[in-house]
Order: structure tokens, then C-alpha cells, then sequence
């Protein structure tokens, strides 16, 4: 399954996306984490130290990457064409979770709970006034599309907060998007607004809202009207949580007690959501849409060539 977390910063979707690696990982799933926020916390809540030279976006992590990936697809017209749609076509190398996957073997590091962590990296100093951190996400969106996985493994991606996702592909590599919402008008405001662009992108099936620091009935009420939709999951406050941080150890599930949040986010990942014949056609559209803009001609020539016909595969 691929779900990302999203949500007005500061709602706690990296708090939510960590303690569902940790609860998904310590059942024994394969499980992918990965941080495309430009503040990187990720890392530091799943127990791993983030290091500087395996972030994704650097620039010759990227080429690396790519090279990697474009493998024999003579389509794509070689690794300075690689756009952040490009998908994969005949003679493309996939991404698998296996440990001796040359993409996850080079670009993540293990948890203590045995999840796979890697990340997209920040805004570096150099980039000031000179681009956009959205830039740097182009590489991730090359990795989950490229990316195959088996029943039961997961990628859990914390999302760069907002509605940032639909200025790329990203809104439409995942089977289910989490969005986390607690019950203030600025964050109900985001959501709303997820909503309304996800509607707009026809990705809508693969939206759910998760309520955060819900104190009482009052709350779920007010954030179920605001909103307009019920909450597949919601959290209260837990003291527990910022206790752990304070103490300098990675949240944990066991600091949630009873309450049964994360295994209501893992019924509400597998149940609904995008399909994969979705979201490969919502690509291949998004592909499209790029190829027509002038930076993308001017830049890169014609990239329609890129698209290989629908009945056919990549090939690893």
C-alpha cells in the first residue's frame, strides 16, 4: 500500500506518519518511510539520524537515481530528459523494497524497528532565490513511480504540509491520503481546501480525514461539520507523546495506550482509495499536461515520446 500523511503544518501528520511506520513495522511489515518535507523530522521520530548525503534531491543523487532507473528505455531520450513525470517504459529498471535493491540499498538506512527510512532532503543554501524546494521532490516522484510493490509492503510518505502536493505528481501516487486536521479553523481551512483540489484532480476517492488533539464530543462534532465528512481516525491530546520527545526517545505506539487510531488507519488504507489502473492513467494524464507547457519544450523538446502505448511494461 502507498499512503502519505498531509495536513496544515504543525497538525501532526510527521507525529501520525511515524507512529504508523513504527505500528506497521513492528507487526512485521515491509515498510518504506519516507520524509519529503522540507523540515525533516521523519527521520528523528522513527529513531534514525537523517544524513545529509543520502537525500534524494541532491543533485548527484538524483542523476544516480535516475540513470538508475531509465536503464535500457531508450524513450525517454537520455538522463537530461528524466522530467518528474517520466514514467517507466520498456527497459526500465523498477524500484522493489528488497534489501539488495540498488536504489533502497543506496539511498535509505534501517530503523530500529526494521522499517527502511529515506528522505528527500531540505533547502540548502545555495538554492536561495534560485529555485524552488518543490524542484527537489521531483526525484521522489520518480522513485514511487518506478516503484512496485508486493501485498503487504508499504511506503508511508510524510507529505510537505498543505496543499503543495497538487504542484506536482505527488497527489496521485498513493492509494490513500491522510489528511490531518485538528479542530481550529486554520486547519480545518487546509483540509477544506485539500478536499477541494483533490476533487478537482479526481483523486477524492483516495482522500480521508484524521482528526488530531480531539478532545471531546464537542470537538469531533464541530471538525465533522466544518469539514463536511467523518473522520476515519482521530487522536486526543496524549501527554505521552511529548513526554517521549522531551526525553529524547522516538514516539512510540505503546504511548497511545488502548486507543485503536493506527489500526483504524491501516482498515481505512486497505479498504477504498485509488487503484492501480487509476493512478497509472492519472500519470500518464499528468505527463501529458507537462509535456504541453513552453519551459518543458523549450527545455527538454518533445517528451509525448516518453509515454510508451498502454499495453505496454516496464521491464526491470
Amino acid at each position: 500500500m502507498r499512503v502519505s500523511f498531509t495536513g496544515k503544518g504543525g497538525s501532526g501528520k510527521s507525529t501520525l506518519a511515524a507512529l504508523f511506520v513504527r505500528h506497521l513495522a513492528l507487526q512485521g511489515s515491509t515498510v518504506l518511510a519516507v520524509d519529503a518535507d522540507i523540515n525533516v523530522h521523519l527521520g528523528s521520530l522513527l529513531g534514525v539520524s537523517t544524513a545529509d548525503d543520502l537525500a534524494l534531491s541532491l543533485e548527484g543523487n538524483v542523476r544516480a537515481i535516475r540513470t538508475h532507473l531509465m536503464g535500457g528505455n531508450t524513450l525517454i531520450g537520455g538522463v537530461e530528459r528524466f522530467l518528474k513525470s517520466t514514467p517507466p517504459g520498456p527497459g526500465s529498471r523498477l524500484v522493489t523494497l528488497d534489501d539488495d535493491d540498488p536504489v533502497i540499498r543506496g539511498w535509505s538506512v534501517r530503523t530500529p524497528d526494521g522499517a527502511r527510512f529515506a528522505h528527500v532532503g531540505t533547502y540548502e543554501a545555495d538554492a536561495i532565490g534560485a529555485s524552488c524546494y518543490h524542484t527537489n521532490l521531483g526525484i521522489l516522484e520518480n522513485l514511487l513511480s518506478h516503484l512496485v510493490l508486493e501485498d503487504g509492503q508499504w511506503v508511508v510518505c510524510d507529505m510537505v504540509a498543505g496543499t503543495d502536493a497538487f504542484s506536482n505528481t505527488l497527489h496521485a501516487q498513493f492509494d490513500r491520503i491522510f489528511v490531518v486536521v485538528e479542530p481550529t479553523p486554520e486547519s480545518v481551512t487546509v483540509a477544506v481546501r485539500y478536499l477541494e483540489l483533490a476533487d478537482a484532480a479526481g483523486v477524492q476517492e483516495a482522500v480521508a480525514l484524521v482528526g488530531n488533539k480531539v478532545a471531546d464530543e464537542g470537538d469531533r462534532q464541530w471538525l465533522t461539520a466544518a469539514l463536511g465528512r467523518d473522520l476515519v481516525a482521530e487522536l486526543p491530546h496524549v501527554p505521552g507523546l511529548k513526554r517521549a520527545r522531551q526525553a529524547g526517545r522516538p514516539a512510540s505506539p505503546a504511548d497511545l495506550g488502548a486507543l485503536d487510531v493506527l489500526p483504524r488507519l491501516e482498515a481505512a488504507a486497505c479498504s477504498g482509495g485509488l487503484t492501480g489502473a487509476r493512478r497509472a492513467a492519472l500519470l500518464r494524464s499528468l505527463h501529458l499536461r507537462l509535456a504541453e507547457q513552453d519551459w518543458v519544450r523549450a527545455g527538454y523538446g518533445d517528451v509525448l515520446g516518453q509515454l510508451a502505448d498502454d499495453s505496454d511494461h516496464a521491464h526491470a
